[in-house]
């Protein structure tokens, strides 16, 4: 009975230990992109929302066709200390609906939408949104890709074309 008892014991040892292994450790880059969607769906923390991004972080606006190549730029597009943007309806806003997360890679890709916003006096939203974040060794964002569905279509469609491979 005692050696049935050992085979048993160990094997479900060996089981656990497999789990917990075979899991990857999601929970630094967790919390990282958790505290960024927090920042930016608050829109209230600029100086700690352009803290997410690496100096050299770059960054494209696919749909409205903006480039930008280091945090100072990423800052200067974002520019929520103008105060052009206003939360409506006292929600969030930036909603993430869907998140994907490789800690192997650190990539990170989200979906949601943005809540209807104030911006230099015009109403918009709500827009769909696909982001995707690739993030460095220590934690800050090296690159942005942003796929956001800009409505109305006429204010939004005067960008450059990001298509051309660089």
């Amino acid at each position: 009975m005692t050696y049935h008892f050992r085979a048993y014991f160990g094997l479900v040892m060996m089981c656990l230990l497999s789990a917990c292994a075979s899991r990857p450790n999601t929970s630094a880059l967790s919390v990282i992109v958790d505290d960024y969607i927090q920042v930016y769906g608050e829109r209230t923390d600029f100086v700690r929302f352009i803290d997410f991004y690496a100096t050299d972080a770059k960054f494209e606006d696919m749909v409205y066709g903006h480039t930008a190549s280091n945090r100072k730029a990423i800052a200067n597009f974002f520019d929520w200390t103008a105060n052009k943007v206003s939360v409506l309806d006292n929600k969030a806003v930036l909603v993430v609906t869907d998140k994907l997360i490789d800690v192997h890679s650190k990539h990170v890709i989200l979906s949601g939408y943005f809540n209807r916003f104030r911006y230099q006096g015009n109403e918009l939203g709500p827009w769909r949104f696909l982001i995707k974040l690739q993030f460095g060794s220590d934690g800050k964002i090296l690159y942005q890709q942003d796929w956001i569905n800009y409505t109305p279509k006429s204010q939004f469609m005067t960008g450059v074309n990001l298509n051309h491979p660089q």
